[in-house]
């Protein structure tokens, strides 16, 4: 019961309110558009479900920066690593400020290439491109804790280089996933989710999540590029044979890519997710 009453908790918990209001703030800088007239003049639900995704991303990056072994010798020792540790966690929220941005460029550059995100969520409050860019931000988080929550012993340079090389991972392999993703559905990704359908959005998004969890749990276990090189095979075969059961089992009245594509059936979608991401929990406590 004492630890519940540890004055110190209150100290990081103002720290990482501190940097989630910095990150809106820098989001807000940095996108062309005005935040806070998309999210409350305008109820832009597009722009409020991507800036969802970046804040829920930034909190798993301070959660694991709060949780790491470090951290928690360092915050059980004596008063005066108090300061050094606000220092860290601020440090490494903006850092994954930073991260989180550039998942931004690479989204709307790379992974959904053929039309412009800002244009889809601020000019045509596409709610289907926020949910995608919502699940890459979160997935993105998963890589870069599963780097703060690897061995000690690297100090400041080698776990920022840590956190690089694995969020540079997750991102190459989140477009690759991409790739197969529109090869294994019968309707093109790109089109349907510029065409506002919100269903096929949701679908895609949720099933980033699920690749981010199972890439970053075999990062925090292993520290083998080839062998994730492999897992990240594996777990994309599950990913997709496991969708066609949901078509066949889950939901077997209809096709599930006429229900995404035709019927525009975000329900169906929103339980496609859900199974690709309670899959990847699942796959995480078998392998």
């Amino acid at each position: 019961m004492s630890s519940l009453y540890d004055p110190k908790a209150i100290f990081y918990l103002f720290a990482v309110v501190s940097v989630l209001c910095v990150g809106k703030k820098v989001n807000d800088i940095l996108t062309p558009y005005d935040l806070n007239e998309e999210l409350t003049e305008k109820d832009n639900k597009a722009v409020a479900l991507s800036l969802a995704g970046y804040l829920f991303g930034l909190a798993i990056i301070l959660w694991s920066v709060l949780t790491s072994e470090s951290a928690v010798e360092e915050t059980e020792s004596v008063w005066r690593d108090i300061g050094a540790d606000l220092v860290s966690t601020v440090i490494w929220g903006v850092i994954g400020i930073a991260f989180l941005q550039v998942a931004r460029i690479l989204n709307d550059k790379v992974l959904l290439y053929r039309f412009s995100n800002v244009k889809e969520l601020a000019e045509d409050r596409n709610v289907g491109a926020g949910a995608v860019q919502c699940g890459a931000y979160v997935g993105s988080a998963l890589m870069v804790a599963a780097a703060l929550a690897g061995e000690e012993g690297y100090g400041f340079a080698g776990e920022l280089g840590l956190s690089v090389l694995y969020f540079a991972v997750g991102q190459v392999a989140f477009i690759a996933f991409g790739f197969v993703y529109q090869l294994a559905t019968q309707y093109d990704l790109h089109d349907e989710i510029e065409k506002d359908n919100v269903a096929a959005g949701v679908s895609f998004g949720m099933t980033l999540v699920a690749v981010g969890l199972l890439l970053s749990e075999y990062l925090i276990l292993h520290d083998s590029l080839i062998g994730l090189a492999v897992w990240f095979l594996l777990s994309t075969v599950f990913l997709i044979g496991f969708r066609f059961i949901v078509d066949k089992v889950i939901l077997p009245g209809s096709r599930l890519d006429s229900e995404i594509s035709r019927d525009r059936n975000w329900g169906a979608a929103l339980i496609e997710g859900s199974c690709a991401i309670g899959l990847a929990f699942l796959l995480i406590a078998s392998f």
